[in-house]
């Protein structure tokens, strides 16, 4: 899914440079900066769960649970990562 979507902004920047005569380029992130992303969504999921809990604003529980989601999407992305 990761690839492809690289595919995806290489084609269109390839299009924006011929176009526009300048050189774009877009960033592919590291392995290594996979794996902080993920241990970030971790720790902030973690810490707006208990912060939902312990306050009464709920709400923020439910954006640490899509931060824990975020999490395992970028996990199963890194299984796939070159």
């Amino acid at each position: 899914m990761m690839e492809k979507m690289f595919n995806i902004m290489d084609t269109s920047c390839d299009k924006a440079n011929s176009a526009l005569g300048v050189n774009i380029k877009f960033p592919r992130p590291s392995k290594r900066q996979l794996k902080a992303t993920q241990l970030l969504n971790i720790t902030t999921g973690a810490a707006c769960i208990v912060a939902g809990v312990v306050t009464p604003y709920k709400k923020i529980a439910i954006l640490g649970g899509l931060s824990l989601l975020g999490a395992c999407v970028v996990g199963s992305q890194l299984k796939n990562f070159d």
